[in-house]
């Protein structure tokens, strides 16, 4: 019994040190996007026809997007994993729910910011423009919204993991 609630301290250990240096990184990245992106002076009129070339931002912001995305799955695996071995009746229960339940909402909005910003990024083509023939920037901030969310999410998924096991180890030490 010992041995494997050290093996799952060391598991969750684990998946949470990936989750967190996932969340760093997707941060990080949103930020070099905010620094990368396409700047008004690499815009090109020619009449009314518009040229953008493709942006670093491109890139990172897939990375950001990817790295976000996995972060997500393995909280909420590690969540599931957390509340399979507990009542489910409880209020702490209802609470850690509620928690990962704002983490999926902030992690849907980044994931549409991030994925708008980054798109408006790539080579914007003589004539095609992003939508319409028309250029568009990014405005600024943006990125730096996106990064705010992937902490706002990430910090909900792992605060309801941790209010799992807090009340799975409630549960153990009455049972001794």
């Amino acid at each position: 019994m010992e041995k494997q609630h050290i093996t799952k301290t060391i598991y969750h250990l684990l998946v949470t040190t990936i989750i967190i240096s996932l969340a760093i990184a997707s941060f990080a990245l949103c930020i070099i996007c905010e620094l990368k992106k396409s700047k008004k002076k690499e815009l090109r009129i020619d009449g009314e026809l518009c040229y953008l070339p493709q942006s670093q931002a491109f890139g990172y912001g897939i990375a950001a997007l990817l790295c976000s995305s996995i972060a997500q799955i393995m909280g909420t695996g590690l969540f599931i994993s957390c509340r399979r071995s507990i009542d489910y009746k409880s209020s702490k229960t209802s609470f850690a729910s509620i928690l990962l339940l704002l983490s999926w909402a902030s992690f849907f909005i980044m994931m549409i910011l991030t994925g708008t910003a980054t798109s408006m990024n790539r080579r914007q083509a003589v004539g095609e423009g992003w939508v319409d023939g028309v250029c568009y920037l990014v405005k600024n901030g943006v990125y730096i919204g996106s990064g705010t969310l992937v902490l706002i999410a990430m910090s909900s998924t792992l605060l309801s993991c941790y209010l799992m096991i807090n009340k799975s180890r409630a549960v153990h030490a009455q049972v001794k």
